[in-house]
């Protein structure tokens, strides 16, 4: 397997994960919150929180080595002035800074919320949930766009190495 195609299916496992993440996400915000129903689809609202909770887990594993496998990319600009970059990279390092920021920033309010709960109120607790779910939509905001700055990158990749578009990227040369 070569290093794109490793990148390929991590960045796959990653938004299988954080895709699962945001829709429980979402639905502990706004369908099953703390006073209202306790279940939903079967599954009682721990069980939602787990799910998230786990999914979320996973996708910061994923993060971690996605920015481990980018580590020479990412030093290599270390140290440049953004001035001094093309404006295709410098706007993928700004749209990354601000990824990678709201990113930990949801990671952080969300394990404040957890652990300060056996000490705190529910009251002061909800702050750093509410804290959690803005810093989490700004981060999908950023992911969108950063998805978006690598659009070409994840078609091709997409044709290449996934089976499905294997199949279809033959079939779309040879109508070419």
């Amino acid at each position: 397997m070569n290093k794109n195609e490793r990148y390929f299916w991590l960045d796959w496992t990653m938004f299988i994960s954080f895709s699962i993440t945001i829709a429980s996400g979402i639905l502990l915000w706004l369908v099953i919150p703390r006073a209202g129903a306790q279940v939903f689809a079967g599954i009682e609202r721990a069980g939602w929180l787990a799910l998230h909770a786990g999914f979320g887990l996973l996708g910061l594993a994923g993060v971690i080595l996605h920015v481990v496998w980018h580590w020479d990319w990412l030093k290599a600009l270390r140290g440049r002035s953004l001035r001094t970059l093309k404006r295709p990279v410098r706007a993928n390092r700004i749209i990354n800074r601000m990824t990678w920021f709201s990113f930990i920033s949801a990671n952080v309010f969300a394990l404040m919320a957890w652990l300060l709960s056996a000490w705190m109120s529910a009251g002061a607790i909800n702050i750093f949930v509410r804290l959690h779910v803005v810093t989490g939509m700004a981060w999908l905001v950023f992911l969108a766009t950063h998805l978006l700055l690598h659009q070409k990158w994840i078609v091709l990749a997409s044709r290449r190495f996934s089976p499905l578009g294997l199949a279809n990227s033959v079939k779309w040369k040879k109508e070419c």
